[in-house]
């Protein structure tokens, strides 16, 4: 996750993956301790800052809470935690601290929506990702009446899905409509016994799709040879053409092709612009 240092677009990488699907190169990243240059294939994400730990000096970003962790625990630990204990805890910290922080842009999308959730939501308007093709009318009826309501409408997740159907599911379109402009997010508040709560509901607009919201080349297609060195192909194509099985049944036949959902970011804020939601929000479903 972050920014790719030859094309700048915003990125999320899987576990097994270290090309930008954008520009097609390996992802370097310059440390922001030594200052020397290392490709993510040598190292591993830090969960708690978002940066790549460097082979090179063992850091991520200099302002890491995980570091102010460890000092801590060996104050009130001392010497009768090992190397190993002591990791394991931290990464249990980190874990926790992710599940209870949510982070949002400044439209009042949450980080795991714009980063995640919402890229699966807009492949499925392409066609992508469904399970036939009434899963796909479905999702196109949820935002269809999101967006048919008069503008100035205040929506809720609850009030709007029909019966049986689960809030999770209309939260991704509703997420979708907020990054494309249809829905915004405003706050209201509300008295439950002695405390004054503040919470968010939704009203329909037409501000047009959020700047920062990219959906070209989310969906490519690459050759199923690990070793190819051709970044993707045509849509349209099936095989590719430069790659050839050497050995077994499938010998000098070229290698099928596959699609594939681009590791680029749908949303091209960075992820340090992304604020920590104050305590006490709740959202209305």
């Amino acid at each position: 996750m972050g920014t790719c240092y030859n094309c700048g677009k915003e990125i999320t990488l899987k576990d097994e993956e270290v090309k930008c699907d954008n520009c097609g190169e390996v992802v370097n990243f310059p440390c922001i301790n030594c200052h020397e240059w290392f490709s993510i294939a040598e190292t591993k994400l830090c969960k708690t800052c978002g940066y790549y730990i460097c082979p090179n000096c063992n850091s991520c970003d200099i302002n890491c809470q995980k570091s102010n962790w460890q000092i801590r625990l060996k104050d009130i630990l001392g010497s009768t935690i090992n190397r190993e204990q002591l990791n394991k805890i931290l990464d249990l910290i980190e874990e926790i601290k992710i599940g209870k922080d949510r982070r949002c842009c400044p439209k009042g999308v949450s980080i795991s929506y714009a980063k995640s959730r919402i890229k699966s939501c807009y492949v499925r308007l392409l066609g992508y990702r469904v399970k036939s093709d009434i899963d796909l009318d479905k999702f196109l009826e949820r935002y269809d009446k999101i967006i048919d309501v008069p503008l100035g409408r205040i929506l809720t997740i609850n009030q709007s899905r029909e019966e049986g159907s689960y809030g999770q599911e209309y939260r991704d379109v509703f997420n979708l409509a907020v990054c494309r402009g249809k829905l915004k997010v405003i706050k209201k508040k509300k008295k439950i016994g002695d405390s004054l709560i503040e919470y968010e509901v939704y009203e329909r607009s037409e501000e047009g799709q959020c700047p920062m919201f990219e959906t070209k080349k989310l969906i490519i297609k690459i050759c199923t040879n690990p070793k190819c060195k051709i970044k993707e192909f045509p849509l349209s194509q099936e095989e590719c053409c430069y790659c050839k099985y050497k050995k077994g049944n499938k010998k000098g036949q070229f290698y099928p092709l596959k699609i594939k959902i681009s590791n680029k970011d749908t949303c091209q804020l960075n992820r340090g612009k992304f604020k920590k939601r104050e305590d006490g929000e709740g959202q209305s479903d």
